[in-house]
């Protein structure tokens, strides 16, 4: 998610986004869906401004490739800013 993305704000580095309550998680694999459950509960940090909507994580061979790919349908609009301030 860059600096303004989809949520028509300027986010600084280190905002503090959670994925909305409303989000119907129920279309997904049950491995993304507990990545989105996380994300409902405690949220992300906006950590890069690259590219308007880009989730990252550890690689982990335990992991799907072809379900992770599912988060690529989860947009900046699906989130609601918690905190604007940057992480010190």
């Amino acid at each position: 998610m860059n600096g303004t993305g989809t949520l028509g704000l300027s986010l600084p580095m280190g905002a503090k986004l959670r994925l909305k309550a409303s989000f119907d998680i129920t279309p997904y694999t049950i491995e993304v869906q507990a990545i989105l459950k996380a994300m409902k509960t405690y949220g992300i940090i906006l950590a890069d401004i690259g590219s308007d909507m880009f989730l990252t994580g550890s690689p982990d061979s335990r992991w799907n490739d072809n379900d992770l790919a599912e988060l690529k349908n989860v947009k900046a609009s699906d989130f609601e800013v918690l905190k604007m301030g940057t992480i010190k």
